[in-house]
């Protein structure tokens, strides 16, 4: 029966290429589709010192890059910034007539963003891991931060990790770092990405 034998080779092929087919298009439609935001993100995360791959990770979890989101406590923009900390990232620059919905400007959101972000993980630099409690800073505020630090030690992020008491802060601080380790890998190549290098001030474990 060679016929039949081709026939059912002919097929297993036609299933294989198929296959392969489905495969790829998988592949293609979860790699991360590029921001417009990107250029910005990476210029800003650098200026700071931060990882860009961090920042992303955050605009994403914050917003999944939506520039209008507003948040249940008038948190704005891209990386959900509170108008407080706009303020005070305004007059860190000694921006006059900042208002409120600037925040709505992406520029604008990043900037403050990254700024209060920079600033979250280097009150942590002591630690082991000072991202991972920044980040827990950024969600909950440093008040709530304070209380989750372990007496008995103090720099060790797992500990701190384990005393966080809001679920939400903790998924907030797991997810975002699932994601820039995704990013690291999917994005090394991205034209905005790829010449990361070490940041300015080493941040990131």
């Amino acid at each position: 029966m060679p016929s039949r034998r081709i026939a059912y080779s002919l097929l297993a092929l036609l299933l294989a290429i198929m296959a392969g087919e489905v495969g790829y298009l998988y592949w293609e439609d979860h790699q991360p589709k590029e921001s417009p935001y990107d250029p910005i993100i990476a210029e800003v995360a650098r200026e700071d010192g931060i990882d860009p791959f961090l920042v992303r990770a955050l605009v994403w979890r914050e917003s999944r890059f939506e520039p209008t989101t507003l948040g249940t406590a008038q948190e704005h923009g891209l990386m959900q910034v509170t108008p407080a900390v706009g303020e005070a990232w305004a007059k860190s620059i000694k921006m006059a007539d900042f208002k409120d919905d600037d925040l709505f400007n992406p520029v604008v959101n990043i900037r403050a963003g990254t700024w209060y972000l920079s600033h979250a993980i280097r009150h942590w630099s002591q630690t082991d891991d000072p991202v991972t409690f920044g980040l827990a800073e950024y969600n909950a505020g440093r008040s709530n931060a304070l209380k989750w630090v372990d007496p008995n030690d103090p720099q060790n992020h797992i500990a701190f990790m384990d005393r966080i008491t809001f679920p939400s802060t903790q998924k907030y601080v797991e997810t975002i770092l699932a994601k820039r380790d995704e990013y690291r890998v999917d994005l090394a190549k991205n034209r905005w990405y790829r010449d990361n290098g070490t940041p300015a001030v080493t941040l990131s474990p």
